[in-house]
């Protein structure tokens, strides 16, 4: 029987900017890898020198349509196009101006106007067997499907950029709210580009921590290898 989830109480566990890890408050314990570090820790060393050499561009375009997106979730409505807070129709901060053309379509989208309701967003969650944690994107109720639904955000450059496949990352998350008593119904990829919002077909939950634990799996051996 599904859980009938209205809230998500946050785990004891904080980001420390510094050293860039995240920490389980109650002991001081150290997660000492993150989910995305773990996903892609066998990538391309060309792909990963692109990355880094990009990072100046897309870091700060994802912070902010993220924030953007968190922002809109806990605090906003759309009515024809307008963002209404409070029952106050408001104007888009200016630390958007810059990535407008990502958060307009976004935040115009039927799916997060009106379809999918937050449950929580920018969540952290864990695996401590394995000293792992990470920050998932948004978790919600789909109105019009009546499931259950983990969401990532993805943003990219190319209004006709290709999708990729994201079923580890979300599958890591899904099994660490899994782990927590969660009932998850699908998950879900909302791609975020230039004057044009795309979201995703439905990501089967086992197909994703099928993924995830293959993943998982194979990073361990390598550890041990080396």
């Amino acid at each position: 029987m599904k859980k009938q989830l209205q809230t998500l109480t946050p785990q004891p566990i904080k980001f420390d900017k510094e050293s860039h890890r995240y920490i389980w408050e109650p002991t001081g314990e150290i997660f000492t890898h993150s989910v995305t570090g773990i996903t892609g820790f066998d990538m391309d060393e060309k792909k990963k020198i692109a990355i880094e050499r990009t990072k100046k561009y897309w870091q700060p375009r994802g912070t902010t349509v993220h924030s953007a997106f968190e922002w809109y979730l806990n605090n906003c409505n759309t009515i024809d196009g307008i963002i209404y807070q409070n029952n106050q129709a408001i104007d888009y901060p200016e630390t958007w101006e810059k990535y407008m053309d990502w958060i307009y379509p976004l935040l115009q989208h039927r799916y997060v106007t009106d379809d999918f309701k937050p449950i929580a967003t920018e969540f952290t969650v864990c695996d401590r067997k394995n000293g792992i944690a990470g920050t998932f994107d948004a978790f919600g109720y789909d109105t019009r499907t009546e499931k259950y639904v983990l969401l990532d955000l993805k943003t990219q450059s190319s209004k006709n950029a290709n999708a990729y496949n994201t079923d580890e990352q979300l599958g890591a998350y899904a099994s660490m709210l899994i782990s927590l008593g969660v009932w998850i119904d699908e998950c879900r990829t909302i791609w975020c580009r230039p004057d044009r919002t795309v979201v995703g077909e439905y990501q089967d939950v086992s197909t994703c921590l099928e993924a995830w634990n293959s993943k998982l799996g194979f990073w361990k051996m390598m550890q041990e290898e080396f």
